[in-house]
């Protein structure tokens, strides 16, 4: 577990769909908010969740944005513990690598 929970650096803008992403992981670990890219043409909200060494990358992606965030301290299968919430019905979840 994280030694310190919430937020990580100083960018404090979240994308709606990333919002209750955002609030469950900050309850478990530190969460570091990406810049926004905005013009993306997608055609569903999706989550990506790529884990790297020492964190997880979540990618989040709505009709018109995309946010990458970085979690600390969560661990893949806890990720999919939170993510299992009815909350994230709305997204589609995709676990990299599996």
């Amino acid at each position: 577990m994280a030694k310190s929970k919430g937020r990580a650096g100083t960018h404090t803008t979240v994308i709606e769909v990333a919002q209750p992403v955002v609030r469950a992981f900050e309850k478990k670990g530190r969460v570091s908010r990406g810049m926004i890219e905005a013009g993306v043409g997608a055609r569903r909200q999706t989550l990506k969740v790529t884990s790297l060494p020492g964190c997880l990358r979540l990618t989040v992606v709505s009709k018109g944005s995309r946010q990458e965030l970085h979690v600390y301290g969560v661990s893949l299968d806890e990720a999919k513990v939170i993510l299992d919430s009815p909350d994230f019905r709305n997204l589609l979840i995709h676990f990299a690598g599996e």
